[in-house]
């Protein structure tokens, strides 16, 4: 696979003139700097390349292009980038010349991104009205699963599903938040911020990279692409229920939208149970839980900042924190289910929505090696016939790897389970067939004999 450029001699070089890297593309902006105040940075859309190189790919590569693949690895591909700086642009082509996609060389991941073509189009440049089109497209998508409403929160761009690889935009209650995946790609995120204005009409609309690694933890630097940012706290309606979002500090918001379906059954699940809510975040389950006449709430996160935050989205909902039902905890996950056993502790309902991984003083682990652990510790206060809510958020895990865990911890604790019911991402998440990776929400529903 070959970088031609546009002085090239083949037949195809007149073609190749005219679609060709942006030199005018702005280098990419450094990393947040971590403060602990967020810092707004004003950005201006970059015009739009005057020539771009063609790379051809075999016909392995464009198969997989065709079919979907939103990034090539230049190594296994055999990809020659030739003189392509990252964050720079070229065409993909088949063998024959048939221009298929945009291709976002990103460095700092050690990929190129794919963002493809529709069968009727031939864009010379990745400019606003190329991104306009993928943008009112998901629009369109959104508006059939009703889920834009001026109040809601939801998905408008997932990556590769919208034909977007390496960006997701978020919408809450009409403010639109950009994530680009690397910051070779944000220059470009200022370019999508303009095809978002013009097809959402937003009230505001920022910008935050999502760097490769170790997510950053705290307030990360945003960058305002519109006159004015969104408001520090801003409430967010989903179902009739209120939370309250901070779009202005981390990469987390508050609100995962992408479990939505998954509160909807929480509620459902919850009337007259005891309900335990493990690693609560800003206790969006424990609200729902609530609302549905739990017997009793038990919201256990060790952040003291998220646990207040937890009793604000239960104010906004006018449920009484203080509640003798309900019972705010700021504990570690492990002591704290370690001392329920010791008093006996019960639950009937237990929802276990873990992250990647806690560097909690005095207690580290890891999704992927200590779920299985963790989930044992979880049965053991689970009432019989109780119902457990089992979260995995993991690319890199499969369904079947998140089941054998699920597995080994029933038969560590001695108890038999059923799997009542399943989830995956959302409608406003979709994703390409061909790259598994992208499903990486595995949500079990499961009966405890």
């Amino acid at each position: 696979m070959t970088a031609e450029s546009p002085a090239s001699n083949s037949a195809e070089s007149d073609a190749d003139a005219e679609i060709a890297v942006d030199s005018s593309v702005p280098p990419p902006a450094s990393e947040p700097a971590g403060d602990d105040q967020a810092i707004a940075t004003t950005s201006v859309a970059p015009h739009p390349q005057s020539t771009l190189i063609t790379i051809r790919l075999d016909e392995t590569h464009a198969g997989r292009v065709r079919g979907g693949a939103p990034q090539l690895d230049p190594k296994e591909s055999g990809l020659e980038l030739g003189d392509l700086q990252s964050g720079a642009t070229a065409i993909l082509s088949d063998a024959e010349g048939n221009s298929l996609a945009f291709g976002i060389h990103d460095a700092p991941n050690a990929l190129v991104r794919v963002l493809p073509f529709e069968p009727d189009e031939s864009p010379a440049h990745l400019d606003v009205e190329f991104l306009r089109r993928r943008v009112k497209k998901a629009l369109r998508w959104r508006k059939r699963l009703q889920l834009t409403g001026p109040e809601a929160a939801y998905r408008l761009i997932n990556q590769e599903g919208d034909g977007l690889p390496g960006f997701t935009v978020d919408v809450y209650s009409g403010h639109a938040v950009i994530f680009s995946y690397s910051a070779a790609l944000e220059p470009y995120a200022a370019l999508l911020a303009e095809a978002v204005k013009l097809e959402l009409k937003p009230q505001s609309v920022i910008g935050k990279i999502r760097p490769p690694g170790e997510t950053p933890v705290g307030r990360v630097d945003f960058t305002l692409y519109s006159e004015e940012p969104p408001p520090k706290t801003l409430v967010v309606e989903e179902d009739d229920v209120k939370y309250e979002v901070h779009l202005q500090g981390g990469l987390n918001t508050g609100l995962f939208c992408d479990m939505r379906d998954v509160r909807r059954t929480v509620r459902n699940l919850s009337a007259g149970q005891r309900v335990l809510n493990l690693f609560a975040y800003t206790g969006s389950f424990s609200v729902v839980a609530a609302l549905a006449e739990a017997k009793s709430v038990t919201t256990v996160e060790f952040a003291g900042g998220v646990v207040e935050w937890a009793k604000t989205n239960f104010a906004l909902n006018e449920i009484p924190a203080d509640h003798r039902g309900m019972k705010f905890v700021k504990a570690d996950v492990f002591e704290f289910l370690k001392n329920a056993r010791r008093r006996d502790d019960l639950w009937d309902l237990l929802i276990l929505d873990p992250p990647l991984a806690t560097s909690a003083p005095g207690r580290k682990w890891f999704l992927k090696s200590d779920y299985d652990r963790l989930i044992a510790h979880a049965l053991r206060v689970l009432a019989p016939g109780g119902m457990m809510v089992v979260a995995s958020s993991a690319m890199q895990s499969r369904p079947e790897g998140v089941e054998s865990q699920i597995r080994h911890a029933a038969k560590e604790a001695g108890r038999r389970l059923r799997l009542v019911d399943a989830f995956g991402l959302p409608g406003d998440f979709p994703t390409q067939m061909i790259h598994a990776p992208s499903r990486y929400l595995k949500v079990f529903i499961l009966l405890a004999d």
